[in-house]
């Protein structure tokens, strides 16, 4: 009776010690995925913006001018859609809905960037760039749930430029030293 409990609590204690390492190895896999993911839509909202600031739509990035950026912005858009393709393969449907939020944000960045929507509709640009952080924090938010990430998630969103703060900070200092 003792060898038989024993090996039915020793067979039941490896079952779950197996279990516990597929689910380790599979939260890694989505977690690689997640970020792969996350880091392509960057890249691409990155070279987005930078063409844009070309064109004077923003100006907070670094100008890259549309000749330069359009073969760098197609690359970066098969990388988002390879590395949204994982996605799609592993992640949880709230995920994926998330996924498909942030990649319509960030296209519509992009088409700013390649000319298909009006150069001078900054209010427009400026609305697209906040949609893209409300898909990108959605998009997290589902992937730590996704992920049985516990605790706070804070919320990102666009920053102001070293150069606006700086003209805020002087016109402070202007309005403190008139005082």
């Amino acid at each position: 009776m003792g060898a038989i409990l024993s090996f039915l609590f020793t067979s039941v204690g490896e079952k779950r010690r197996e279990q516990w390492a597929v689910g380790r190895e599979w939260r890694q896999r989505r977690l690689d995925a997640y970020g792969k993911y996350v880091s392509d839509i960057k890249r691409m909202r990155d070279l987005a913006q930078r063409i844009a600031a070309a064109v004077g739509l923003d100006d907070q990035a670094p100008q890259l001018s549309r000749d330069a950026g359009l073969d760098l912005l197609t690359e970066a858009n098969m990388a988002r859609s390879n590395s949204f393709e994982a996605i799609n393969l592993i992640a949880g449907n709230e995920v994926i809905l998330a996924g498909r939020q942030l990649n319509l944000a960030v296209w519509r960045m992009e088409w700013f960037a390649r000319g298909f929507l009006d150069d001078s509709d900054r209010e427009g640009w400026s609305l697209a760039f906040r949609d893209y952080f409300e898909a990108v924090n959605s998009f997290h938010e589902a992937a730590r749930m996704d992920l049985g990430i516990d605790g706070g998630f804070s919320p990102r969103s666009a920053e102001v430029s070293p150069r606006v703060r700086y003209e805020l900070d002087r016109q402070k200092r202007s309005l403190n030293e008139n005082e």
